[in-house]
């Protein structure tokens, strides 16, 4: 009797440290998303329209070409997180697909700018988005490690781009719970499929796009400052799309 009881004391216990660890992972899931958003100035585009001038302090770049199907977006272009709009537009370029892009255009801080992905509703972005099946959404995160992280709902096309970065040499991991791109609420997730594919690159690939490791203004606008490296990767991804369409 006493071995039944310590048995069924012990898998108590073990049910009680279980449900602690889920709930504490729970919990971290929830403020990371939240520090997220608190740390944006703004906390949808409305309120950033409002506060700021077009195409002084920001511009879209939107292109719709008879591909309906693929949508490619920079929500964090220009000065905001360099070198993820640049690399949508070739991109879109390669593969003809529909494109866009929004981009800081202040002289200093523009991660003032910065609306997280369940928050940015532009309604230029949501009209777009509700006309696609596919939505690969290009971000970068701070970091000297030569890395990619890759998520989003749609695991077949992640898997595929993932596959086709591997094979230029470039290292793709899975991303963190706070920046897999997963929420019902990013905007990637609110196409025909309800699915898709968010990549984070880091801030030292993205200054290998570009020769001295240069990610000012100047040099992102001028296209013989790119190097060989932005056009694998976007012809990587490119391939990763297509396999899958």
């Amino acid at each position: 009797m006493k071995n039944i009881l310590s048995t069924y004391v012990y898998y108590l216990i073990m049910l009680v440290i279980v449900g602690i660890i889920l709930i504490s992972l729970y919990f971290t899931y929830i403020w990371n998303n939240n520090q997220s958003s608190n740390q944006d100035k703004y906390q949808n585009f409305a309120q950033l329209k409002s506060d700021t001038v077009k195409q002084r302090d920001w511009q879209r770049n939107i292109k719709k070409t008879n591909n309906k199907d693929i949508l490619i977006t920079a929500i964090h272009g220009g000065g905001i997180e360099p070198g993820t709009s640049e690399l949508a537009k070739i991109i879109s370029k390669k593969g003809d697909f529909n494109l866009y892009s929004f981009e800081g255009l202040l002289k200093s801080n523009n991660k003032q700018l910065h609306i997280t992905s369940t928050n940015f509703d532009d309604p230029k972005l949501n009209e777009m988005t509700n006309r696609s099946q596919e939505s690969i959404s290009i971000h970068g995160f701070q970091g000297d490690k030569d890395t990619v992280y890759i998520g989003g709902q749609d695991k077949k096309m992640a898997q595929s781009i993932k596959k086709e970065l591997e094979k230029e040499g470039f290292n793709v991991e899975k991303s963190p719970n706070n920046i897999n791109g997963r929420s019902s609420k990013n905007f990637i997730n609110e196409n025909d499929s309800g699915s898709g594919v968010q990549l984070e690159i880091s801030t030292s690939i993205r200054k290998s796009f570009f020769k001295k490791d240069k990610l000012n203004r100047k040099t992102r606008e001028n296209t013989n400052k790119y190097r060989d490296s932005i056009y694998d990767f976007a012809e990587a991804v490119t391939k990763g799309i297509h396999s899958q369409t």
